[in-house]
């Protein structure tokens, strides 16, 4: 590094801090998108597995129901309304399976459960489906029923555990994945702190060394050897001629001084070989002697001048009185060599601003850090809180929607017991219209036998008289019994209608009620669902407490950490204020007062860097986990 540029030096030195805190920012990103993908897979596999899987179970539920109902009901209506659910059901069912297995296809039981299922609702239940089409009488539905009972039930009560152990599996699944992506989050953090924090303290003892080596030792050295020669030992060899920085140039200006006042030396020695030539040549070279003496003097004079000034640190002094002509680019030589080292302590002290800024934009960003971790703790606190009284009203709703389809399925049985009432209502008021008629079938006969006996009483004469009134009387009594057992066959047969009546709108009652409790059923199926998401969600919630309240220990330990490297950058920082000494004693010609000011600038960044930053909770904050 000896033939870069002051600036370049500095310029390397931001390099190496740039080139660490894009490698840093690049090893987080990589981090963050492999815990991205990681959690979009958790997502798009096995979270959608287990719904697909939930809906297909659900669908198969819906069958059940829908064979349930066919087999029960008498009404065609009613029993086509069924068989259309089974149909859809059994759609949705074959198409939720598609979709799981899909998602997971090294899941090799989902094909299995599907066939499975598939088999229950077209053979198992296949017999009894068909028979429940066509069934009219008792003894049909009576068949069916029984066909369903023995063979349907015990199969759909035989699949079910088998869905249930395939959605805890997907779940356990899922807890590992999530449970690896939380630990690759907790291992980004601490590595992420730990390596800021090293390089932070690398960077810092890397430019300490570097300018203590490239700047200041050289410095001191060149102003040693000037002070040397000034006081007239030119044994001592110029060191640094070959740099191609300004500290080379000033040492090759020195160079030149030493190597005239050598010169001079030589011709003084000439001189005095000499001096046993011709007198006016004697005179004349004495005089030339004493000339270049003069002029040597005066060279000598301004150069010790200009020293002694450079030793004192000011830099405004110029050697502005010009020398003899041959001593004229040693005067050129010292100024450009003075205002090189001028320049190169400004742009010392310009980068160690730099430097300063750098370290306090650093801890404003610890800072906001730190606050920004508290704001989030805070956050997952409230979310939490929230999400379990989620939990709690949505088990209170579950509750209230069992008790609802408890009612519903009493109502259902009330509802079948006042259908069969008025059934067998309508079948007495049958057999009594009926009856009604036969009774009126013989009110006809008795008036027709009492009209033929009339007819044979007058053709008895006198004899028949008393015969004849009498079936005049039976006759008339026949007749109010027709008209009397007409009017009871009216009022029987309104009854009919209106238990008729009575009748249909009881069964569309229970047709509604079965219609609210399927709709209650699929109410607290999803009621069920919204709870294992709300217990999921929870779940999540508090292990990510948990990591948050990790990344705070680990950082108040970085903390300690940085309380121990204090000693080390109390050392670094006295060091650092011998070289701020060093710059504060010299004097620009442009600018006075920048020394001063970067020094003071240096001091400040010095005392806000000695005490590291610190996770601090204020008013109205809580550690994360913790309720307010």
């Amino acid at each position: 590094m000896k033939h870069v540029s002051i600036v370049g030096k500095f310029f390397v030195i931001m390099a190496i801090f740039g080139v660490t805190a894009l490698g840093l920012t690049f090893y987080q990103s990589r981090q963050m998108l492999a815990v991205n993908d990681s959690y979009q897979g958790l997502l798009d596999r096995d979270a959608s597995a287990a719904l697909r899987l939930t809906q297909s179970n659900r669908s198969l539920e819906t069958a059940r129901a829908s064979i349930s109902d066919m087999v029960m009901t008498r009404s065609k209506e009613a029993r086509a309304r069924a068989e259309a659910g089974l149909n859809d059901a059994r759609e949705n069912f074959v198409r939720f399976m598609d979709l799981a297995v899909q998602a997971v296809p090294e899941q090799g039981e989902l094909p299995k459960l599907k066939a499975d299922g598939f088999s229950v609702l077209t053979d198992t239940c296949g017999a009894a489906i068909a028979v429940a089409r066509g069934a009219t009488s008792e003894a049909e539905l009576a068949m069916v029923q029984q066909l369903y009972l023995t063979l349907c039930q015990p199969a759909f009560a035989a699949i079910s555990p088998r869905f249930t152990s395939v959605t805890e599996e997907l779940a356990s699944d899922a807890e590992q994945k999530r449970a690896d992506v939380l630990r690759i989050v907790g291992d980004t953090s601490v590595v992420s702190l730990g390596a800021a924090i090293a390089a932070l303290l690398a960077v810092s003892c890397f430019g300490f060394i570097t300018i203590r080596s490239w700047l200041v030792k050289p410095i001191k050295q060149m102003v040693s050897t000037m002070k040397v020669i000034a006081e007239g030992d030119l044994t001592l060899s110029v060191e640094g001629t070959i740099r191609r920085d300004e500290i080379g140039s000033m040492a090759r200006a020195v160079q030149i001084f030493k190597d005239n006042e050598l010169r001079t030396r030589d011709l003084e020695k000439d001189v005095e070989a000499s001096r046993g030539a011709s007198e006016i040549e004697r005179t004349r070279i004495a005089d030339t002697e004493r000339q270049r003496a003069r002029d040597m003097a005066e060279a000598t004079a301004g150069l010790a001048e200009g020293l002694k000034q450079l030793a004192g640190g000011n830099l405004v002094f110029r050697l502005d009185v010009s020398f003899a002509e041959d001593f004229e680019p040693l005067r050129a030589n010292f100024n450009a060599a003075v205002v090189q080292l001028a320049e190169s302590l400004r742009a010392v002290s310009h980068t160690t601003g730099s430097i300063n800024e750098g370290a306090q934009d650093l801890s404003r960003r610890t800072e906001h850090q730190a606050a920004s971790l508290e704001e989030t703790a805070a956050s997952l606190d409230q979310i939490t809180q929230n999400i379990a009284s989620s939990s709690t009203r949505t088990a209170e709703a579950r509750h209230v929607a069992v008790e609802a389809n408890k009612s519903a399925r009493h109502s259902g049985k009330v509802v079948s017991s006042a259908v069969a009432a008025m059934q067998r209502i309508e079948h007495s008021s049958s057999q009594i219209s009926a009856i009604v008629g036969v009774i009126d079938e013989i009110a006809f006969q008795t008036n027709l036998l009492a009209l033929n006996a009339g007819v044979e009483a007058a053709r008895s004469g006198e004899a028949g008289k008393g015969f004849a009134v009498v079936a005049q009387e039976v006759r008339e009594l026949a007749q109010r019994s027709a008209h009397a057992a007409k009017e009871i066959k009216d009022l029987i047969l309104n009854s009919v209608d209106e238990v008729s009546s009575g009748v249909t709108l009881v069964c569309d009652t229970g047709e509604t009620l079965k219609i609210i409790e399927e709709q209650i059923v699929l109410i607290n199926t999803q009621l069920d669902a919204v709870t294992v998401a709300s217990n999921e969600q929870s779940a999540t919630l508090s292990e990510i407490n948990r990591t948050i309240n990790q990344l705070d220990q680990v950082t108040q330990q970085n903390a300690a950490l940085a309380e121990e490297s204090t000693a080390a950058s109390t050392a670094l920082a006295a060091e650092a204020k011998r070289l701020r000494s060093i710059v504060a004693r010299f004097q620009f010609d442009i600018g006075s007062g920048i020394s001063e000011q970067r020094t003071d600038q240096t001091n400040a960044g010095t005392a806000s860097m000695s005490s590291p930053p610190r996770l601090i909770l204020g008013k109205g904050a809580h550690p994360v986990g913790t309720s307010r």
